[in-house]
């Protein structure tokens, strides 16, 4: 069972802190291909389902839990 289908939006965390907007443009086998909407990148980017989140304040908890647990 697919976590995403094609046309999804969704979020990623690029570099551990910024978070992109991104379109799901194949999903397949655990991983997906995404294109960012912020046009930076014109390619397609291949990656696992679990580094994608379905809303940008589920991205934005992780961030803030990672970067809190860097801290100490």
């Amino acid at each position: 069972m697919r976590k995403y289908d094609v046309g999804d939006i969704v979020f990623f965390i690029s570099n551990g802190y910024h978070i992109r907007e991104a379109t799901v443009i194949r999903a397949g086998g655990g991983f997906c291909t995404i294109k960012f909407n912020d046009n930076e990148t014109p390619a397609g980017t291949r990656v696992r389902e679990s580094k994608l989140f379905k809303t940008k304040q589920e991205a934005e908890f992780v961030v803030q839990k990672t970067h809190n647990t860097l801290l100490y």
